[in-house]
């Protein structure tokens, strides 16, 4: 019997050593870990979370909030490969078509906008004279487009020149993708058979 009780004491004892390791790993974990981990998580939801069960409502939210920032991510992107196809126009109809995408990406709530032989440079890298001449081309050739010419305008302080521009109405000349279309087709716009 004796050595049964010295088995159990034996046992006991190991228990309790293994139970105070676990309790100082405890401890480490509630007063360090864990107030670190929450103040970590609270960092990357940019929320305020009380408790570890608000955890889940609060991931939710950014998810939702990462999956909204990814769509729009994937609209821009899609703009920025429009823009870019047409950043390094070769033909005219290639310049055409950069200078139009330009303007509807510039347009406004009134799909009204004004685009001037330096954004045409801009956009379009030619030089200042065959921006010039872009601008006659585009306002003859393209429905919707107008020319407004260069002029003198009287403002409160005194006058201001308004330079040559194109006037391009972004929903006369339809979407985006068709305007390009219509210049960088051979058959402009029209699938081929």
């Amino acid at each position: 019997m004796m050595e049964d009780g010295e088995c159990i004491r034996d046992r006991v004892a190991a228990l309790e050593r293994q139970l105070a390791t676990i309790q100082t790993e405890l401890q480490t974990v509630t007063s360090h870990d864990l107030p670190l981990l929450k103040g970590t998580l609270r960092s990357l939801l940019d929320a305020e979370v009380g408790a570890v069960d608000e955890f889940p409502a609060a991931g939710h939210a950014f998810g939702q909030q990462v999956s909204e920032h990814e769509q729009r991510l994937e609209q821009l992107e899609a703009r920025v490969a429009v823009v870019s196809q047409h950043a390094d126009a070769s033909t005219k109809a290639e310049k055409i078509g950069a200078v139009l995408a330009f303007a509807q990406n510039k347009a406004d709530a009134s799909g009204k906008v004004a685009v001037t032989p330096s954004e045409i440079r801009g956009c379009t890298g030619v030089s200042r004279r065959y921006a010039y001449d872009l601008l006659d081309m585009i306002a003859s050739d393209v429905d919707g487009v107008q020319l407004r010419d260069g002029q003198h305008v009287q403002t409160g302080s005194g006058s201001k020149r308004k330079q040559k521009a194109l006037l391009v109405d972004c929903e006369r000349v339809h979407e985006l993708g068709e305007a390009v279309n219509q210049f960088t087709t051979a058959n402009g716009g029209e699938a081929t058979k």
